[in-house]
């Protein structure tokens, strides 16, 4: 059995005009935010980046990427505290779906 871990792949293209190149991972984080971070403004036209989430696996001591990518970044402080809000903010809308609350309730909450 192997040790694995969710990191996040900040996903850009060859092509940032149109789109029509061919999709590169760009950045890896073991935080979503941070991937998410470092796609500000890099994809197709100016906008932020996709970001996907995949498994690390670690083989004899060493971890292993799934896609091709430059460096691992760790997440920042402030990085780690969004991250903890965002994960608190999805716990809470599903404890909120699991109660009965429809999407637009959950909306109408947030404004």
């Amino acid at each position: 059995m192997h040790n694995t871990k969710t990191i996040f792949v900040t996903i850009s293209n060859t092509d940032l005009t149109e789109g029509g190149g061919n999709t590169i991972p760009i950045a890896v984080s073991e935080c979503e935010i941070t991937a998410e971070r470092l796609g500000i403004r890099e994809y197709v036209q100016g906008s932020n980046c996709p970001v996907e989430k995949m498994e690390m696996i670690e083989i004899e001591g060493k971890w292993y990427v799934p896609v091709a990518a430059a460096n691992i970044v760790r997440p920042s402080k402030e990085d780690r505290i969004a991250q903890e809000k965002l994960d608190m903010r999805r716990a809470a809308i599903t404890r909120a779906k699991a109660a009965g609350l429809t999407e637009e309730d959950i909306k109408l909450l947030t404004i």
